[in-house]
Parts: C-alpha cells; structure tokens; sequence
C-alpha cells in the first residue's frame, strides 16, 4: 500500500547557504503574519457585519503577494524560492480550515524565537550527501544514514532554536504490512506506567523531564541572569534550548520503540480516547501528563497501524474502565487516583488498578469490533437500504 513516509536528516550549510536559509526563515515568517494580519481584520469585519464569506482563500493572497514583492519596501521577497511562499500561504489558509471545523484554535503569529521551518517542493532532488532544493541547487550538505525510498513530494527545512539545521523528506513509498496474527490487546495509559497491557506487558514511564528538571532549572537561572543582548545570554539561551531538546528526543525515543514494538506484535490494539488537553487542566497533574506525552503515543500507535496493516479501536472515555470489577462488573464509585490497588465490594477479587483496565478496555474493545463485523456482515448479506432500523 503506497502510505506518506518522511525521512529526517541533519543539515551542515556553508556560512553563505546560512544567510539564504534565514533570509528564507524571515520571508516566510513575515508572510505569514502579514496574511494573518489581513485575514483577521476581514473575518472579525465578516463577523461584526455577518457577511457569509468570513475569510480571504489562498488564490486572493497570492495575487496580493505578486504585488507585494514588486514594491521597493519589499522587494527583498524576491529573495527567496517562491514554492516556499506559495507552501507558507496554503499553510495558513490550512489552519484556518481547520479553525472554521473546530479542529484547532484561531491561528497565531509566528515569533523569530519560535520554530524557524519552511516547505518546498521546487523539485528537491537527493544527491549522494547532498539536498538540491529551490535557490540551493549546489545542494546542502547533510548527514545521509539512510537511503530514501520512493516518490519525494516536499522538503521540509527547520533550524532548532540549538542552532541545528534539519530536513524532513516527505515520500510516498510502498509499505509492506505486517504478517498478520491473532492476538488482540487493550492498553491502559497512564503517568505511573506508561502503557500497562492486558497480556500482562507493561512499559515504563522514563520521565525525562523530571530526571533533568535540576540541569533545566540552572540553565534558565543562568539565562535570566546574563544582561539583556550580551553574547553571555545568547550562549546561556543555546545552552538552555540544548537541555530542551535533549527531554525532547528521550521521550521520542522512547515512544517511537514501545509504539513500534506493540504495533509489531499485536493484530488488533485498543485503546482509550483520552482527552489530553483536558486532563492538563489538572493544575496538580499537568507537568505529569505532559512529561509522559499521552497524545503522541496515541498518534503513533495510529499512523504505524495504518502502515503495517494493524486495526486501532478507541474506547469511550466516558468508559469506567478503572472502577469496573474485571470479574463480576461491579462498579467502585468510591475510587480514587491513590488507590493502585483494590478489592471488589462484591466479588472480593484484589485488582491492580493498571492491569484491570486493561482488561476491561480489551472486553469493551472487543465488543465493539464485534458489534462492528455484524454490522458490515448484515450489510454485504442484505444491502443498507434493507437493514433493520437498530442497524
């Protein structure tokens, strides 16, 4: 099956391809506040006189920026490839789709501080170590550990705020799936172990920030006592994003090998739809929560299972599967987060707390792929016009 698969290698750019990259970054930062700027003032002007086209669509912005770069105050757009800012306008107006569908929040203004990225699809080509793209065609030396497969549809260039360059080849390849087995597993989440399955398999929560919470902590002292744009602060703030990054890549590290693992071992996955964002609502939890990075395991074990021919159901997260007896279905309403272990009021069963949710999300899981495959089997036996209304 041809799936979306993206490679990512680090950049080592001359000094004079340094230059073209940030002026690249400054473009695209600039066109995209610029285009913010005038789509929020037309939408809140939409709103206030309810006028039905709230918006201004990519093909308005790009006649408005063939005028802006023939102006001598921004001749200097000419500058840059004019892929990346055709790429930068259908970013935003991506993000204001998403808005409009209640997929995202109202788009923000990019910060110099923040992530410095572009796109482009200029015909990249990948030489032996180098990347030719747009206004690069001597092409940018990079790291290349591994050769890429398929069709390359863009390139992604981004310069941590450690100073680090890097490219993200996005291609479209064949994938081979998986030999396919018969073991079906509910996965419980959580910040005490990361993944607890109903197998008996857990995985640990390695917690990288709070094992480099101290070495964060002196860094940001160090950065907020170095005098306002000296060299010390900006060497402070290199040092401080390092310590970021180095979190960063611990926990991806770690999520991409459990992720992988039980993708490769197990036919059908279920799992529970967490509401992550509202759970770091929890003032006492949050950093927790956000250390462990429930979301993104959720999306890897996802996209891998799209890859490899795997089938993910999601549980309720209205499901009890916590307080539910995994013997006798008995609900403890009384339970509370401290409590790791428990013993049913009705069965006298003593439960692991981890351990008896995944079992429960395995049966619930199970019951509605099955409710599932009656459904389709009803459908392909008598039509969807001739099927009963509980249907």
């Amino acid at each position: 099956m041809i799936q979306h698969y993206s490679y990512k290698f680090r950049l080592y750019p001359t000094s004079e391809q340094e230059v073209l990259l940030n002026k690249h970054f400054g473009c695209t930062r600039f066109i995209y506040n610029y285009f913010l700027d005038k789509k929020t003032k037309h939408y809140l002007e939409a709103k206030e006189k309810n006028l039905a086209k709230k918006s201004l669509n990519y093909n308005h912005c790009c006649l408005e920026f063939t005028q802006l770069k023939r102006k001598d105050e921004t001749i200097w757009l000419n500058d840059v490839s004019h892929s990346t800012i055709q790429q930068t306008l259908k970013n935003l107006d991506s993000a204001f789709n998403r808005f409009f569908k209640k997929l995202a929040k109202y788009p923000n203004f990019k910060k110099k501080s923040g992530k410095n990225s572009f796109r482009t699809c200029d015909h990249p080509l990948i030489q032996v170590n180098k990347i030719s793209i747009g206004h690069f065609r001597e092409g940018i030396l990079f790291d290349n550990h591994r050769p890429v497969e398929g069709k390359i549809k863009s390139v992604t260039i981004s310069k941590t705020p450690s100073g680090k360059y890097w490219a993200s080849v996005l291609t479209e390849r064949e994938i081979e799936p998986l030999p396919t087995n018969s073991k079906v597993v509910g996965i419980d989440l959580g910040i005490t172990t990361l993944a607890t399955c109903s197998d008996g398999t857990t995985y640990p929560n390695i917690r990288p920030l709070k094992n480099l919470e101290v070495k964060l902590r002196r860094a940001c002292q160090s950065y907020s006592r170095k005098q306002k744009g000296s060299k010390g602060k900006e060497k402070a703030r290199v040092k401080r994003a390092k310590v970021y990054e180095k979190i960063t890549n611990i926990r991806n590290d770690h999520l991409q090998k459990v992720t992988t693992k039980i993708v490769r071992e197990n036919q059908t996955i279920i799992l529970e739809d967490l509401n992550v964002e509202g759970m770091k609502k929890n003032r006492k939890l949050a950093k927790s929560i956000s250390d462990v990075s429930l979301g993104a395991f959720s999306r890897m074990i996802e996209y891998k299972a799209k890859w490899y021919g795997r089938t993910v159901i999601k549980v309720s997260r209205w499901f009890p599967s916590s307080k539910t007896c995994s013997n006798c279905s008995y609900i403890k309403e009384d339970l509370t987060l401290s409590d790791r272990k428990w013993t049913c009021n009705r069965c006298n069963t003593c439960h692991n707390r981890d351990m008896n949710a995944a079992q429960n999300i395995l049966v619930q899981g199970s019951n509605l792929l099955n409710r599932d495959c009656i459904l389709n089997e009803n459908r392909r036996n008598c039509g969807d016009s001739q099927l009963p209304a509980q249907c």
